[in-house]
């Protein structure tokens, strides 16, 4: 079995989402495929419901738990566009990952995340650097490592 870890990017109009399948365990992980989703759509809205369709299409049977790499901020303070649109994403993104998986779909944020898995800050970043392959789909990375077995 296999699982997903997915972050949004603001990009100007266009979010990118990225996105990594990890397989084995924490100790000894896999990368088996990475992935990256960018919208046509303009509109907030759109775009949220055609990376929600992009990402459905990659979805495969494989793939038994998710990860998303929310934002730290509220989107509802700033106001600022990028914000919204990133909110968008990923509770849409977040829906179609539950309704695949058909379990929670665990949102993270990194700080505090290499404790939470009981690995000291080096060895988590050491993990990602091994399986991402630049710093855009690093946080992809971290997500999905927080859903596989110890």
């Amino acid at each position: 079995m296999s699982v997903l870890g997915v972050v949004v990017v603001p990009n100007g109009k266009h979010p990118k989402v990225y996105a990594t399948v990890l397989a084995g365990t924490l100790s000894a992980p896999t990368l088996e495929d990475a992935f990256q989703l960018t919208p046509t759509a303009v509109e907030p809205s759109e775009q949220a419901v055609e990376l929600a369709d992009l990402l459905s299409a990659k979805l495969t049977s494989s793939m038994s738990a998710a990860a998303i790499r929310v934002a730290g901020n509220s989107p509802i303070a700033t106001r600022y566009k990028a914000q919204f649109s990133r909110a968008h994403c990923e509770g849409a993104l977040l829906f179609v990952l539950r309704r695949h998986t058909q379990q929670e779909v665990r949102t993270i944020v990194p700080a505090g995340l290499a404790k939470s898995l009981g690995l000291t800050n080096d060895a988590f970043e050491a993990l990602v650097v091994q399986l991402a392959s630049g710093k855009a789909n690093a946080d992809a990375v971290r997500a999905g490592l927080t859903m596989l077995p110890k």
